[in-house]
């Protein structure tokens, strides 16, 4: 069978929508099914890095714009190499003549519209709506994704496939010294330090953190940093002033955008992760810092219980003090630390990029041998 995937989330800085794309082409590379597999690229994009064997071949495209290759370009491929399934994030094109499964990460931009600009509301509800009526199967990453599509926009269940990310091998416990000092150096950071991951935009919630993070410094007063890693999205230019007023000048780092290869040691040498986003679809972060041996909070809405369950510790996104609170628990107790360190990694062996791959392998062949297409 033919399969043809838009890869060119695969083309840019690692993201949650890369990741999982990525993930995704190395799992199906690990199967021998005897399927094919093109991966389309955009020609004015970065090369991309990504696992190629000899049933995945990558195919670039050139058109003269972004608009045109999804509207036309890669539609127009896509038929002419013959492809019996194709795949895509979120947006399907309306010139797709083969069955087209879609992943739907979350719905943030409906549940939480303030957080996000008119235009980027827009597409992303369109793709939805289109998906829908349009799509042979949708993916969500977890149980609670699917229930948002089902409560939000009237999916069918039936429709929905849900499939849990995973994470690479290189977030793991045994991370050298070397590559800690190395990064610990590269980044400025000299002292024990709290850490949390991901685009800086207002769903991800940072205010609070640095309100609990200033009342936990407050009556503790430690060498702990915030080390906060990511790079500014929408809506976030006054978290340097924010950061100025709580008096945290000196206890905040901001690295801006981190490569990829640099994250396990982070993560690694953290004493406990803080990720305290009101809204998530999976949370890639919080599982890789869980396979990395290191101590998570997270808040408690959307899909975070459901991916981090009983291995982290969670609180009221909306309560900063709730924060401070959980700091001072994880930070200075030390049995309580090597308890979450263990059920941790019994948490994140739940999560596997090549159980994933298998899944939606078999939600391909379901579509190209004539299960029913639902249009609701």
């Amino acid at each position: 069978m033919f399969i043809g995937l838009d890869g060119r989330p695969t083309q840019g800085r690692f993201t949650g929508d890369s990741t999982y794309w990525r993930g995704l082409i190395d799992g199906l590379s690990h199967i021998n099914s005897g399927d094919e597999f093109i991966i389309y690229l955009d020609a004015h994009l970065p090369e991309p890095k990504f696992s190629i064997s000899r049933n995945i071949r990558a195919r670039v495209l050139h058109s003269a714009n972004s608009r045109i290759w999804s509207g036309w370009t890669f539609p127009n491929a896509v038929r002419d190499d013959g492809i019996q399934v194709a795949h895509v994030q979120y947006t399907i094109p309306p010139r797709m003549l083969c069955p087209t499964v879609t992943t739907i990460h979350d719905v943030s931009f409906k549940r939480y519209p303030e957080f996000f600009s008119f235009k980027d509301r827009w597409i992303l509800n369109r793709a939805v709506k289109f998906a829908k009526k349009h799509a042979a199967r949708i993916i969500a990453p977890s149980d609670f994704t699917k229930s948002e599509l089902v409560a939000l926009y009237g999916v069918d269940p039936e429709k929905i496939t849900v499939t849990y990310e995973g994470h690479d091998d290189q977030f793991r416990t045994m991370i050298g010294k070397e590559a800690v000092l190395a990064v610990a150096e590269k980044y400025g950071i000299e002292s024990a330090y709290v850490l949390t991951v991901g685009v800086i935009q207002p769903r991800k919630n940072l205010h609070r953190l640095l309100e609990g993070f200033a009342q936990f410094k407050t009556a503790h007063p430690c060498e702990h940093k915030l080390v906060i890693v990511g790079k500014y999205g929408w809506m976030e230019a006054g978290l340097e002033k924010q950061i100025e007023d709580l008096g945290l000048a000196d206890d905040v780092l901001l690295t801006g955008y981190v490569p990829y290869e640099d994250l396990p040691a982070l993560y690694s040498a953290a004493d406990v992760f803080v990720y305290p986003s009101v809204y998530e679809g999976f949370g890639l972060p919080p599982v890789e810092a869980m396979a990395c041996g290191t101590p998570v909070i997270t808040g408690n809405q959307a899909s975070l219980p459901e991916i981090v369950g009983e291995a982290g510790l969670m609180v009221d996104p909306f309560d900063s003090d709730a924060f401070a609170d959980a700091l001072e628990r994880v930070l200075f107790d030390r049995l309580l630390r090597a308890e979450m360190f263990a059920l941790g990694l019994d948490q994140v062996a739940n999560f596997s990029w090549d159980a994933m791959a298998r899944r939606t392998l078999e939600i391909y062949h379901e579509i190209a041998e004539g299960a029913p297409v639902l249009v609701a």
